[in-house]
């Protein structure tokens, strides 16, 4: 039996999403002072925002996931040190699960996945939000079967990973949101480890690269990094410089960190459409 307490996170985990993204569409539209950051400064068509709008039908999908975790009886587990050992395990397997399945969609056989999500070049508040149904399924099974499969040796608590989700929909919601809402200072400090919103509209302006959700951590590693993401945040943030071009790129060696040339001709091996041509298309549409 689920209990109220479960209903009411397992609600906010179905429409927190929506709520925001019509929360920083308003605060967009008002100009408040937290949407003065403008990353890229090119049009959101109508078109885009309805399309992104009819594909977030399937965000509650999570909630539905979590409810069926529950009916199971996985996620048990109660006290203080189970929470927060919950929180920190839903946080570094869904970190490790999306870089790597998300590099995985941007390769040919598995691009129609992730298609729906990047025909939003220019990421918007309901970006956040607007995934096929197949890609849904890929996040939202991927790291609640290796939490189930982690809860069959440590109990996990329900509460722990439903915060983990309720914090991803908030990371989530602003990663897409077009607009810096961090100071020029973050790349001093916590900015070395975690990413930006411009880190992510990067990733959706140039088609590939900065696969990271929460982190830098593994685009490091791995090297998938865009060299020039630290001077793009400067000029957004310090200089308060929009870019003015979704190809647009900051001295003349900018690259992923793995060699990949922004304006080679010849697709690389990580993707499946050359980043150069998908940009020419979409500025010609916008």
């Amino acid at each position: 039996m689920i209990s109220m307490p479960e209903t009411v996170v397992l609600v906010i985990v179905a429409t927190l999403g929506h709520l925001l993204a019509f929360a920083w569409l308003l605060a967009g539209k008002s100009a408040m002072s937290l949407c003065r950051c403008t990353i890229y400064q090119l049009p959101v068509s109508s078109r885009q925002l309805k399309r992104e709008l009819m594909h977030s039908l399937y965000a509650p999908l999570p909630a539905v996931l979590l409810l069926i975790c529950l009916a199971t009886g996985a996620f048990n587990g109660t006290g203080p040190v189970s929470f927060m050992l919950s929180l920190l395990m839903a946080a570094v397997c869904a970190e490790i699960w999306h870089y790597f399945s998300h590099r995985a969609l941007h390769t040919r056989p598995l691009l129609w996945i992730h298609r729906e999500h990047h025909k939003s070049v220019l990421s918007s508040p309901f970006t956040a939000i607007s995934f096929s149904l197949t890609e849904k399924l890929v996040f939202n099974l991927g790291i609640l079967g290796i939490l189930c499969a982690v809860d069959n040796f440590v109990s996990l608590n329900f509460y722990g990973i439903a915060g983990w989700y309720i914090g991803y929909l908030f990371i989530n919601s602003y990663g897409h949101a077009n607009f810096e809402i961090k100071s020029a200072s973050f790349l001093n400090g916590m900015g070395r480890i975690f990413t930006s919103t411009t880190y992510h509209s990067m990733h959706h302006a140039r088609y590939t690269g900065n696969y990271g959700m929460g982190t830098r951590i593994l685009d490091r590693i791995f090297g998938t990094e865009w060299e020039d993401y630290e001077n793009v945040f400067e000029q957004v943030t310090g200089q308060k410089k929009p870019m003015r071009r979704l190809k647009e790129y900051m001295g003349t060696s900018a690259r992923v960190l793995s060699g990949h040339r922004p304006d080679q001709s010849k697709k690389s091996s990580d993707t499946a459409v050359n980043p150069g041509r998908l940009q020419r298309h979409v500025a010609r549409r916008t």
